[in-house]
């Protein structure tokens, strides 16, 4: 079939057709390129909104664990009202009880059982009417021995004098003093004054009230260094049992020693695997103290911030959490104008993105992928603000540290754990404002490191296993 050639009027016509639907189709891929835009923005802001909403909230629960800590410390810890399994086979007044505190209790195991109290009913009614459909209910009550007594042991030691050797010999090694304390009062010193935070006047105060124990501050500083020396092989393994996780958490925070006028640091090192840790108190926030935790043979990954004393490791995950900060208290400072402000956000919410794409995929293809989205942001322009400048370009040089988590899904995004163990030490140094020395440091070190471990391995059953330590 021969196809009928087109007129010049038709030709013009239809060019000018063309020419108008090549304009409309213009106008409307504009109007969408906006409309993408817009929908990016808004999801940009609500992201915003949320990391935002996400900090405050966390930083209400650190403020209401601060006052939970503080106020536990001069008030003690609040009592629990007893609570029975099934509230319609108590009496009244003990569902009014669960009633104003829900809290449910875990029922108690049969070996912790105590003792067995029934309390039985007569067959016959107060009105001598014979009880049919009898059933028995159960509930447990929890308490303490108060008072509590304090255990004395007298020690009958028979000594002799060796005219030959002109030794005296003993059947046992006589102490220093005629009155000693016993290893449960010394770990105890130590679980109230490490832990708990009590000062040595609330440590002398508590056992005076509670056992009638009397003990001096020159005593309680004894015991600790003892019990540090004597507990230093336990921590020496522990140290090496988190050297050998395949990751592990660093960080530090200023610490003070008074007598010796100078500034230190507290480290913590804690695995990722087992979330026990272990601390030390160096003179410097140097190098130094990362070899010093990690050990010549380490062959793990190491999560931390940015700093530089982390700068030089192989084996290296960078915290999200430090650099979604960063970007985003920069999207929120006053000195920068409004169209600066706005350029952050935008670069925050895009951070936002990726992180969240890690959260969901951890496979190692993606690794191009996100590498070239953080190699995007890291373009920089003369009219950004200087800060985001040099945020940019220790991004850039740290994208791939970003991007190890996508060789093991056992490698955390954030140091938050490392962040939390520090928390214990935080809230210490506010009551105590540091240390007196650098043996005091080692000291409250290695206790910690022991108690903390020993808290995290056995739970509930902590404290026997710490005695048996």
């Amino acid at each position: 079939m021969v196809k009928r050639a087109l007129s010049p009027d038709e030709v013009k016509k239809r060019l000018i057709r063309l020419r108008n639907l090549e304009q409309l189709h213009g106008k409307q891929k504009l109007r969408n390129q906006q409309l993408w835009d817009e929908n990016q923005l808004l999801k940009q802001r609500v992201l915003l909104l949320e990391q935002t909403v996400s900090g405050q909230q966390k930083i209400i629960e650190d403020l209401k664990l601060q006052v939970e800590e503080l106020r536990t410390m001069v008030f003690g810890k609040k009592k629990k009202k007893d609570i029975a399994d099934d509230s319609n086979n108590l009496p009244p007044m003990a569902r009014t009880q669960r009633s104003a505190d829900s809290y449910r209790r875990p029922l108690p195991k049969d070996e912790e059982v105590t003792e067995n109290k029934k309390h039985l009913l007569a067959n016959l009614c107060s009105c001598g009417t014979t009880l049919t459909n009898k059933r028995t209910s159960v509930f447990y009550e929890e308490d303490i021995p108060i008072p509590a007594k304090k255990i004395v042991t007298r020690y009958i030691i028979e000594t002799g004098y060796c005219p030959d050797c002109q030794k005296q010999q003993s059947a046992v090694p006589l102490p220093a003093s005629k009155v000693i304390l016993g290893p449960n009062v010394q770990k105890y010193v130590c679980y109230l004054n490490i832990f708990c935070r009590l000062s040595f006047s609330q440590i002398q105060s508590f056992l005076s009230d509670t056992y009638g124990l009397a003990i001096s501050q020159g005593e309680i500083v004894k015991i600790l260094n003892r019990e540090s020396l004597r507990l230093r092989p336990f921590y020496e393994r522990l140290k090496q049992q988190i050297q050998a996780e395949p990751v592990v958490h660093l960080d530090e925070t200023g610490w003070r020693l008074f007598l010796d006028q100078t500034g230190s640091y507290a480290w913590i090192m804690s695995g990722a695997q087992s979330r026990e840790s272990v601390f030390l108190i160096g003179e410097s926030r140097g190098k130094g103290n990362v070899d010093k935790l990690l050990g010549e043979n380490f062959q793990g990954v190491v999560v931390s911030d940015d700093y530089g004393a982390y700068r030089n490791l192989e084996k290296h995950q960078l915290c999200w959490a430090h650099l979604l900060r960063k970007f985003h208290d920069l999207a929120q400072s006053e000195e920068l104008a409004v169209n600066q402000r706005q350029y952050c956000q935008a670069t925050y919410a895009k951070l936002c993105c990726i992180y969240e794409s890690l959260i969901a995929n951890r496979d190692p293809k993606i690794y191009q992928e996100l590498s070239r989205s953080l190699s995007v942001l890291t373009v920089s322009k003369a009219t950004e603000p200087k800060k985001l400048l040099r945020f940019k370009t220790t991004l850039i040089k740290n994208i791939p540290k970003y991007l190890t988590c996508l060789s093991d899904p056992r490698i955390p995004l954030t140091n938050n754990q490392a962040e939390r163990g520090l928390r214990h030490l935080v809230l210490k140094r506010k009551i105590s404002l540091g240390s007196l020395n650098k043996k005091t440091a080692e000291t409250l070190a290695v206790l910690l490191s022991v108690i903390m471990s020993l808290r995290q391995r056995y739970q509930s059953n902590f404290f026997n296993e710490y005695l048996g330590v």
